[in-house]
């Protein structure tokens, strides 16, 4: 395989998210990403673009593929990491034949990476693969995947008529959450794609499902982007605004402490108004009277939260370099943000 098909293979890999922030550098062919905390430069590929699939958002089921080897692609990460350039790999596939060959050849990629690498190594399970490959790619793997891409069964099948939600995916996903927690040392993500018919109440309650009953470690937002070559091309793009929103009110979920009834609170028609939720919640809460946790106010994240637990004032924390704008309104006791201008 030439080049130019590896790097429309790597180039692909772009509608698998493996972090909020992961960018790709279009002159070295790979991804900068984070993984337990640590940036990591990810060689992220497709073993193949050839798909039998026929989702309807997706390029790969409508358009000749290209495809490579499990070798072809263990030794040019190889290569990458000696060079410096990689020092991560991810492996997914379009599904180019059944789901139980699709997934071995992921997971044959896997077993030559670790015969020279040792660090993060995350694999794609492939949706309807049997359970013995699951098994095996989390031995293999720090961290593993299978997309949701939608929020019920009903839009699935709008969406594809091969792929069914409950049985290929979410029947996958009470697997790996079994596994994992015997296993106690990996992690696992899915992704939603928005902008396909969905609500913001919608999405958040499958992110509740996915945190508290499956164990989920993030459920990462893709934003709907019509492409050629597909039947949705003629569709219109999902907005930025609105996943920025949705990534916020992950974090609302995942890490503040905000149970649904208080985020559909501020929702209007099962969707998040323009602003920040955060902020309109807190509002509401001062309206009614209530106190606001630190974790709860505004321009407060887990740090200065804890900061403001320990007994450190505004003045203080304003002084260890942190912006106390937003959060000045809502700290009780504490100087008007007039009184920190010198």
């Amino acid at each position: 395989m030439n080049l130019e098909d590896i790097s429309r293979l790597i180039s692909a890999g772009r509608f698998d998210i493996c972090h909020s922030r992961c960018t790709f550098d279009p002159h070295r062919m790979i991804y900068r990403s984070r993984a337990n905390g640590k940036k990591v430069n990810l060689f992220k590929v497709l073993l193949s673009t050839d798909c039998r699939f026929d989702c309807k958002y997706c390029p790969n089921g409508w358009k000749k593929g290209f495809t490579s080897s499990p070798e072809d692609l263990a030794k040019l990460f190889s290569s990458l990491k000696r060079l410096g350039m990689a020092n991560g790999a991810f492996i997914s596939s379009a599904i180019n034949g059944d789901p139980d060959t699709v997934m071995e050849r992921i997971l044959e990629t896997g077993r030559l990476i670790r015969k020279f690498h040792r660090g993060y190594l995350h694999l794609k399970i492939v949706p309807g693969c049997s359970e013995d490959y699951i098994d095996e790619a989390l031995s293999l793997a720090n961290r593993v995947s299978i997309n949701l891409e939608t929020t019920s069964e009903s839009r699935m099948k709008e969406l594809s008529s091969v792929k069914e939600l409950k049985i290929d995916i979410m029947r996958k996903q009470r697997k790996i959450c079994s596994k994992i927690r015997k296993m106690g040392n990996k992690s696992h993500t899915t992704q939603i794609i928005a902008g396909l018919g969905e609500s913001d109440e919608d999405i958040l309650d499958i992110m509740q499902k996915e945190y508290e009953s499956l164990g989920v470690t993030r459920v990462y937002i893709s934003r709907f982007v019509p492409l050629n070559d597909t039947p949705f091309k003629g569709r219109m793009a999902e907005k930025r605004k609105r996943v920025v929103n949705l990534y916020r009110m992950d974090a609302l979920l995942r890490l503040y402490g905000y149970t649904p009834k208080e985020i559909k609170s501020v929702m209007a028609d099962g969707f998040l108004p323009s602003e920040d939720p955060k902020i309109l919640i807190a509002e509401q809460r001062i309206k009614n009277g209530e106190n606001i946790e630190y974790e709860k106010i505004p321009g407060c994240g887990k740090k200065i939260s804890e900061m403001l637990k320990s007994g450190k004032t505004l003045l203080q924390i304003k002084k260890e370099g942190y912006s106390i704008r937003r959060m000045s309104a809502y700290v009780k006791n504490q100087k008007r943000l007039y009184d920190f201008v010198e």
